[in-house]
């Protein structure tokens, strides 16, 4: 599906589905501490991450190759992201240092 879309479509789509993610997460809050959450789902994308490498692979001699090169893709990539996400999140703060009223 996602090889026939637009760069902007595909985008589009990307941010759904991450949403959908974090909405997920968002309603565990009601009874979990969101450090517990926040390593839940890291440790879900580090599952996931090594599903997507080893199901690529196909067989084990290919797979030990591909990891080392996988850790630091993905490593890279949350770094680049969460860099991103800090500095949009840096913005929920007024210029005194408080956390802006967001309602």
């Amino acid at each position: 599906m996602s090889e026939y879309l637009t760069d902007e479509a595909r985008d589009t789509h990307f941010r759904k589905l991450a949403d959908r993610f974090i909405d997920t997460a968002n309603r565990q809050t009601e009874d979990t501490d969101l450090t517990v959450i926040n390593s839940a789902l890291l440790y879900a994308a580090a599952r996931f991450c090594s599903f997507v490498i080893a199901s690529k692979a196909g067989e084990k001699d290919r797979y030990e190759k591909m990891k080392p090169e996988a850790i630091e893709y993905y490593g890279e990539e949350f770094n680049k992201m969460l860099a991103q996400n800090l500095e949009n999140y840096g913005e929920v703060f007024d210029d005194d240092g408080g956390e802006k009223d967001t309602h």
